[in-house]
């Protein structure tokens, strides 16, 4: 026979000898059911990046990856749209979007444009409500030519005029287009009878206060709480950290490091009565409603365990009880969801879903009564299980990334969490019993306390509003902008 015909004979008698020996008896008789079968729990260690001070007010988060020729970088700079007047809100957004798109002093809005698809990288900026940013992405040998860029864009913004219109008028063209969508429209209200219009987390932009913004109020804006404030540099990828660490302490020698401003801000407390509220939408045929009041705080001793009453509530999509009850059951609506919130001072407690006219009354109640029926009886053990094992094995997903490890840990550190947040997780979650859920129900929902918003067509939810026997219903207008 030729060699190759024997190889085969070899194989083919192995494979019948395999498939004997597993249908044998003994071999039958030695197999487990998979139902049967114990696993160890899950242990993983949550992953920190390397940390180094550049100098004083300037510090450097990294985490080197080899896989990929490409470095993601951010400089977090502690200033947002909390450091803008109550009669210029928008003017953070707008400063910091202009740092890119006005162009630098040695480069025009559409040189800076075209260098950037020359080199194939992206540079952005934008603004949140305490922090900001200016990122970039790019190939690792156009790293260089890039974080030029990107540092001429800090240093040297020149606030192009032309490019300044066209980004208010984007502004404009938002508010004008900002409540097409019910939800919306719904959840943007909710925010403001929950915190009231001028709290920061619920204040929106206006025409008049776009309007009012300048190029001046653009560079004061910068000068006063941009430049040379204290800073966190994010570099993940393709680098050597001693290159990227020598590279930061030249780009940063004359950055000053100050620190933030130090403001004045007011402490959430609900701006509406408890009840219901509604706002007539005669074009529409289906109801937003939304629900609740006053969350947590970030750093609640419960921040991580209210994450398994969130799940069993409503964040858990098929698994919780909202979506199961409201969707599943009674069909009232496509998505549902609850949970309480944690925030800066206070987060939200809300439960929310959009639902057909004629069935409002009915949504709400069952909401409602989910609610209060977490507030008052114990979780069963089963929903506690899953509950669990979905925070345990999500866990791991915080850390997919080098990218996501660095900016979790950044923004852990700039939020004030614990340096052990991350370490002491897991076992906070494991820890978790059906007196904790309860507990924190207890302490947090107040089910017969909520503002109760619905948006929709009067003329068909205002009898089921009357009906749930909650008290008047207030009126609100719709507003224009």
């Amino acid at each position: 026979m030729r060699p190759d015909r024997n190889k085969w004979l070899v194989l083919a008698v192995a494979g019948i000898l395999l498939v004997a020996f597993a249908f044998s008896p003994s071999a039958v008789q030695a197999q487990k059911d998979p139902k049967t079968l114990k696993f160890a729990d899950l242990e993983f260690k949550a992953q920190k990046p390397g940390m180094a001070a550049v100098k004083k007010g300037v510090a450097f988060y990294f985490k080197e990856d080899h896989e990929q020729p490409v470095i993601n970088g951010t400089i977090i700079i502690k200033t947002g749209s909390l450091y803008e007047p109550a009669d210029r809100v928008g003017l953070g957004s707008l400063a910091m979007r202009m740092l890119k798109a006005g162009g630098t002093k040695t480069l025009a809005p559409d040189a800076l444009e075209e260098k950037l698809d020359f080199l194939g990288s992206t540079v952005g900026s934008f603004a949140g409500l305490e922090f900001s940013e200016v990122s970039l992405w790019t190939l690792s040998k156009n790293f260089d030519e890039t974080w030029k860029v990107l540092l001429d864009i800090l240093y040297n913004p020149a606030f192009d005029k032309e490019r300044f219109d066209t980004e208010k008028k984007k502004d404009l063209e938002s508010i004008r287009r900002r409540f097409d969508y019910p939800t919306s429209l719904g959840f943007a209200l909710f925010s403001e009878l929950i915190y009231g219009k001028d709290f920061p987390e619920a204040r929106r932009t206006t025409n008049a206060g776009i309007n009012a913004i300048t190029l001046d109020d653009i560079k004061a804006f910068y000068e006063r709480n941009i430049r040379d404030k204290e800073i966190i540099i994010a570099l993940t990828g393709d680098f050597k950290q001693a290159q990227a660490l020598a590279l930061l302490q030249k780009s940063f020698k004359d950055w000053k490091g100050n620190a933030p401003a130090k403001l004045e801000l007011p402490k959430a407390a609900m701006a509406a009565k408890p009840g219901l509220y509604l706002i007539d939408k005669p074009d529409m045929t289906q109801a937003v409603i939304a629900m609740g009041h006053l969350g947590l705080n970030n750093l609640d001793p419960d921040n991580v365990e209210v994450g398994i009453f969130n799940f069993i509530l409503g964040t858990g999509s098929f698994n919780s009880r909202l979506m199961r009850e409201v969707r599943s059951n009674r069909g009232l609506a496509y998505m549902t969801f609850g949970m309480i919130g944690l925030g800066r001072d206070k987060g939200m407690f809300n439960n929310g879903c959009m639902t057909k006219s004629q069935s409002v009354g009915e949504a709400i109640k069952l909401m409602k009564d989910i609610t209060e029926d977490m507030t008052k009886n114990p979780v069963t053990a089963e929903e506690l299980e899953v509950a669990k094992k979905y925070e345990v094995n999500a866990f791991v997903h915080k850390f997919d990334s080098a990218q996501a490890v660095v900016s979790q840990a950044v923004y852990l550190k700039l939020d004030g969490y614990p340096d052990n947040y991350l370490e002491t997780y897991l076992p906070r979650i494991r820890k978790v019993d059906e007196a904790k859920v309860l507990a924190i129900g207890k302490r947090a929902v107040h089910a017969d306390s909520m503002v109760i918003l619905v948006v929709g067509k009067k003329a068909e939810v205002i009898d089921q509003l009357k009906a749930l026997g909650m008290g008047e219903v207030t009126e609100l207008p719709l507003p224009k902008e």
